[in-house]
């Protein structure tokens, strides 16, 4: 509760608003917002008008912070509208309403009790509910944030591409009907609201009606893997707790669990309005926080649970890892396997890269692609300082992780149950939300409240209203660490109720980490185009597969720069998980800078041409035949020719242009093939008649034993 740092007779000082000007405090309808209303009904409601506000918050199930952000928010709005109250400091804000003790009671003050009495003010401040219409309308712009967390879990729960109308919950659209359902929902677990004999009903709904578009199964079996997944979660802790506060099925376990068409099944609350069709304010808030709460928790855990039901009913793979069929790609995943890293090489067009994420799929891997080329260096791929810029202009420099080193650090997040698969996405609902409103939080020990806005970086900014607005930037990467990792080092008592805020009020989700063998590969296209001493520095000896995990640990040449929460602070390593696959053109120029030191850690195997034309399957399928003729016979030709060999071969990736050209061969050869010959044969004295016969070759008009003799 929020320290107030005031002398012990100052809890019971004077008033300085009065009974008269608190009514017109209250009659003013612009400027009580149901949040004020309600949060002085919750006190009004108690005997002596007081409570401990960590109570009230047990009571009516919202968080603490909610209800001192009520609190701090109406006291300051009072205050701005007074111009006797200027001089009222920050901690004495609550004064202005309420009286403090020092047993951790807050009692509202008599002319504000007064006044409420004067006006009625728990049934003055009750809800008309004309129709479930207008219900819906008021939830939907109540429920805040909770619209697009809900949304969002819908769409990961339902693997949809997109989300519906993230601008509302619950969605009404008939007149004729009683009940509503939320936006988007179908054959699925729903939220459930109805009205009907004055009574409103609402919680989780497994209904059995029919849906158009879904014809594949009956509406019972559809929703039965829900329901099944309830009955499973009856003890859970969310379920457990709705029940203790009224939740219950409308129907008896056996008719539950042996559901009929056309019905509504319900685990929820009914809550009655009285003769004027009016609700209380506090009944009105208990559904906003059931909906926000537990209720949501619960609907999410049953999805979850009907989910794995569906997909072990289908006998889904979709978790597994498929035999691998293709010949070569089962050679390549061995050889990976056994070395952690590996380098495909091979004439170019043969499809190397390619090779590589189909083996990254084929293991259902995390993968990433980097290119290398002569320019990158070791602040980009390990980690170097990077110039940036504060929000008064000011250049300075700021340590950044590279690319490999970022990778790394996600495949041990996963190793350690670390990794938070939608961070990123709640992050930027939370920075969108709070750039229209500023966000109201207190501190955990002295409850010091502080004004939470994004700056024009992207990221957190606690402006503290006790220090003369004095402002503290808390980076998203400062929050991303406290979620994953627990560590908190600078500005912890600003940090963590962000944390929990977002924690509270978003769907912050960790990946799923069932599968312990998760592979994590690393794939370096072109890795001879840069200079690898250059690229990996003192990993030289860590990237070695015989020194995987923490035996590996080496110290990088900025880690005196590292802050106390890096996962690398004691030393750089390259988790188990992680494997590289490397790919080059062993003609290109710059191979010779890959030393003998470095072939020494990588397996190799060579792509050939010939063992690559399944690539042209269902892509040049009409052209195939006279294409295969063609390779055979200018990759041969290539052969033949003094100084070139195998390595010079023209990958079939060549060919699937044909698609391009509507199988018009010499387009092919104008457009794409007599360049790259024309590089082969450069300094070559007879350049030209070469190129001549290679297109002869091409044209399958070779002669081969003419063609041997042509150059010595």
């Amino acid at each position: 509760m929020q320290q107030i740092i005031i002398k012990n007779d100052d809890y019971n000082g004077p008033s300085q608003v009065t009974r008269e000007e608190w009514l017109h405090v209250l009659l003013d309808e612009d400027f009580m917002s149901l949040n004020y209303k309600f949060f002085l009904i919750t006190f009004f409601s108690e005997p002596e008008y007081k409570a401990d506000f960590e109570y009230l918050a047990k009571r009516y199930n919202l968080s603490k912070q909610s209800l001192s952000g009520y609190i701090s928010q109406f006291n300051m709005k009072v205050k701005k509208r007074f111009s006797k109250l200027q001089n009222v400091d920050t901690s004495s804000l609550w004064l202005i309403a309420m009286k403090g003790s020092e047993n951790g009671e807050w009692q509202l003050r008599d002319e504000l009790v007064g006044a409420m009495q004067e006006l009625d003010y728990i049934n003055a401040s009750a809800i008309k509910i004309d129709s479930i219409g207008h219900l819906v309308g008021l939830i939907n712009q109540d429920v805040s944030g909770l619209k697009k967390d809900f949304l969002f879990a819908r769409k990961e729960l339902t693997g949809n591409q997109r989300i519906t109308n993230s601008k509302l919950l619950f969605k009404y659209d008939s007149e004729d009907r009683e009940w509503a359902i939320n936006e988007g929902a179908g054959t699925e677990v729903q939220y459930h609201i109805y009205l009907s004999d004055n009574k409103i009903g609402y919680g989780l709904g497994f209904n059995t009606l029919y849906v158009r578009f879904k014809e594949e199964k009956t509406p019972i079996e559809y929703i039965k893997p829900f329901m099944d997944a309830f009955i499973a979660l009856r003890d859970s802790e969310e379920i457990t707790k709705l029940a203790k506060r009224g939740f219950t099925l409308n129907t008896d376990e056996y008719g539950f669990q042996n559901p009929v068409k056309d019905e509504h099944y319900l685990f929820g609350r009914i809550m009655e309005l009285d003769y004027e069709q009016k609700l209380s304010l506090l009944n009105y808030y208990s559904i906003i926080n059931d909906l926000k709460g537990d209720l949501f928790e619960a609907y999410k855990n049953v999805f979850k649970l009907a989910n794995k039901s569906i997909m072990n009913e289908q006998v889904s793979t979709s978790n597994a890892q498929p035999p691998i069929t293709n010949p070569l790609l089962q050679e390549i995943s061995e050889l990976l396997l056994a070395n952690k890293n590996l380098i495909l090489t091979g004439a170019p067009g043969t499809g190397k890269t390619y090779l590589a994420k189909a083996l990254a799929k084929a293991w259902d891997a995390e993968h990433k692609l980097i290119q290398f080329h002569p320019s990158y260096d070791y602040t980009d791929f390990v980690e170097g300082l990077r110039p940036i810029q504060n929000e008064e202009g000011e250049v300075s420099f700021e340590l950044r992780d590279g690319s490999f080193k970022k990778f790394c650090k996600e495949a041990l997040k996963y190793q350690n149950n670390q990794q938070l698969s939608n961070f990123d996405e709640v992050y930027q609902r939370f920075i969108d939300e709070i750039s229209e409103n500023t966000l109201e939080l207190a501190t955990p020990s002295q409850e010091s409240p502080f004004s939470v806005i994004v700056n024009s970086r992207d990221n957190i900014t606690a402006v503290l209203s006790s220090e003369t607005q004095r402002q503290i930037t808390l980076t998203k990467s400062l929050i991303q660490t406290y979620f994953e990792t627990g560590k908190s080092l600078n500005w912890k008592p600003y940090l963590i109720p962000v944390c929990q805020y977002i924690e509270e009020n978003y769907d912050l989700q960790m990946a799923n980490t069932d599968d312990k063998n998760k592979k994590f590969v690393l794939i370096l296209d072109e890795i001879n185009r840069a200079e690898i001493s250059k690229v990996l520095g003192e990993l030289f000896f860590s990237i070695d597969p015989g020194y995987r995990g923490e035996s590996g640990r080496v110290t990088t040449q900025y880690a005196n720069l590292q802050t106390k929460e890096d996962v690398f602070k004691n030393g750089f390593y390259i988790p188990d998980n992680v494997y590289i696959i490397g790919t080059m053109n062993d003609i290109d120029r710059s191979v010779e800078s890959f030393d003998f030191a470095m072939r020494r850690r990588f397996a190799w195997k060579e792509i050939k041409a010939e063992d690559r034309l399944s690539m042209w399957e269902g892509q040049i399928d009409e052209w195939a035949e006279e294409a295969k003729q063609r390779l055979i016979n200018l990759n041969s030709a290539i052969e033949s020719v003094q100084g070139l060999s195998d390595a010079y071969h023209v990958g079939p990736a060549y060919f699937l242009k044909l698609a391009n050209y509507n199988g018009d061969f010499d387009k092919l050869w104008t457009y794409h093939l007599q360049s790259l010959l024309f590089e082969y044969l450069r300094g070559y004295p007879d350049a030209d008649e070469q190129l001549a016969s290679l297109k002869s070759a091409y044209d399958n008009t070779y002669d081969s034993v003419g063609y041997n003799d042509s150059h010595d």
